[in-house]
């Protein structure tokens, strides 16, 4: 039996985003859920791992069209506690960028907690 959150991640994989805002509402959270933040030479960089190509490859198209900001999208291969392979984005040079423009850290570069109202407060219209 597949577990719960395999089946929902597939299921909103497959649902269609197609206004920018949706998109935006869809990579802020996938990023807050799915990612982290870490320091690399000083600077910050996002990571997310993902089990889906379709998701990774929209993730990857979304963070350039919206942002302008270049990401890294590469096969993380199955092996040791990992059983099937996945699909990591990165984003080392804009990193702290895309990370405030997504809500993850405010102006000061603190970690934010939850999603930004923006994008939580308006209609499914």
């Amino acid at each position: 039996m597949m577990a719960l959150t395999q089946q929902i991640k597939e299921e909103l994989a497959r649902v269609p985003v197609r206004t920018g805002l949706e998109r935006a509402a869809e990579l802020a959270t996938v990023l807050r859920f799915c990612g982290g933040l870490h320091l690399i030479s000083g600077r910050i960089a996002i990571e997310v791992e993902l089990d889906s190509a379709t998701l990774a490859k929209r993730l990857t198209k979304s963070i350039s069209e919206l942002y302008g900001i270049q990401s890294e999208l590469s096969v993380v291969q199955a092996g040791g506690l990992r059983k099937n392979s996945g699909y990591q984005i990165r984003v080392l040079r804009d990193g702290e960028l895309l990370a405030r423009q997504t809500g993850l850290i405010d102006n000061r570069g603190r970690p934010v907690r939850g999603l930004p109202a923006t994008l939580i407060s308006s209609t499914l219209d």
